[in-house]
């Protein structure tokens, strides 16, 4: 089961083309406001864009190009989302919960029973099948939630951030049944979560102001950064410039000596350092210098931040050197650190 879908909604400002196989999980990342959510509402029929259109295996989901005003109403759609919160109906059983969708599909009550039997068994939910939704702790509800979305086995599954709202501690034990039970199936996931996209997502889209500015295999996308966001997810130093003679030089003016000739000279490049892989002085011949804006902990080691290029280390070198906010420094790296790609 595909999807092709393009839309825009001048409101939101928001414009955005895609498409995806059956059985393909993509994953919309993006900061605040970048129009993720959005995307969601109008895939599950819950926002009219202005323009655009959506095929789901074929069907329509709506049309608005020329003149057109196609639009099939949510119920309709074999969509299903998953947000944040559950969403429980509070008065029903979890497997009254999960029997719901199929029953109001006109299935039978003893059918739609042992969909949702088959559904909490894969969501390790059965024991929790007579329990109300008060009775739930946070994963146990969203768990519920996902074989709920699932027992009407919908063409396109929508996720926004299903992980978001649960304790660290029990998140792990949704992604694993996510993992799972998403195997097969067409599904969107909105998400903040770098791990969330490497294991539940085969590519990825990064949103920025409405606008896609990075897509590829999720890997890809996160090793090899085309935007600030996703390498901020990948917790790398991402650096945008002008390949030269002897590396690149960065929309900042920065030179940046880079030994790998991966592109032409003046082609548009990206180049990214690990944090693990800056230190403070230094002899290294890549050398950034600036005033510290910020120290973050990171585990067990420090994060300076110089403008838009970040250094790990260890409390000890904070100590040692009385780095503080304001300070002036230099960070360098070695040019084995630095990996360049082309953007052209």
């Amino acid at each position: 089961m595909s999807l092709s879908f393009s839309a825009a909604l001048s409101a939101r400002s928001l414009e955005v083309d895609l498409e995806l196989a059956g059985g393909e999980t993509v994953a919309i990342l993006g900061p605040n406001g970048a129009g993720k959510s959005t995307t969601i509402g109008i895939l599950a029929g819950l926002l009219r864009p202005d323009t655009g259109f959506a095929t789901l295996d074929g069907r329509s989901l709506f049309d608005f190009r020329g003149g057109t005003h196609k639009w099939m109403p949510p119920h309709a759609r074999n969509v299903s989302l998953l947000a944040q919160d559950p969403l429980l109906f509070p008065h029903l059983t979890v497997r009254e919960n999960v029997a719901f969708g199929p029953r109001s599909a006109g299935v039978s009550r003893a059918r739609a029973h042992a969909t949702a039997d088959h559904w909490l068994d894969e969501v390790e939910a059965s024991s929790l099948a007579g329990r109300k939704p008060a009775e739930l702790s946070g994963g146990e509800a969203q768990r519920v939630a996902v074989a709920r979305a699932l027992a009407t086995d919908p063409r396109l599954l929508l996720l926004d951030e299903p992980m978001a709202a649960l304790d660290v501690t029990v998140a792990p034990l949704v992604r694993r049944v996510l993992r799972r039970v998403l195997h097969g199936r067409t599904v969107v996931i909105v998400t903040h979560d770098i791990l969330d996209a490497l294991v539940l997502a085969d590519r990825v889209i990064v949103l920025n102001e409405g606008r896609i500015v990075d897509a590829g295999p999720t890997r890809e996308v996160l090793e090899r950064p085309r935007s600030r966001f996703a390498a901020d997810l990948a917790g790398l130093n991402l650096l945008l410039g002008t390949r030269t003679a002897t590396g690149m030089v960065t929309h900042d003016g920065d030179q940046v000596a880079v030994t790998d000739g991966v592109a032409p000279i003046g082609a548009r490049v990206a180049a990214v350092i690990r944090p693990t892989a800056m230190t403070v002085g230094g002899a290294g011949s890549v050398r950034f210098e600036g005033t510290i804006t910020d120290l973050e902990p990171r585990g067990d080691l420090i994060r300076i931040r110089v403008g838009t290029i970040a250094a790990d280390v260890t409390p000890s070198v904070v100590a040692d050197l009385d780095l503080a906010p304001g300070h002036r420094v230099a960070l360098t790296a070695e040019p084995r650190d630095v990996t360049m790609y082309s953007l052209d």
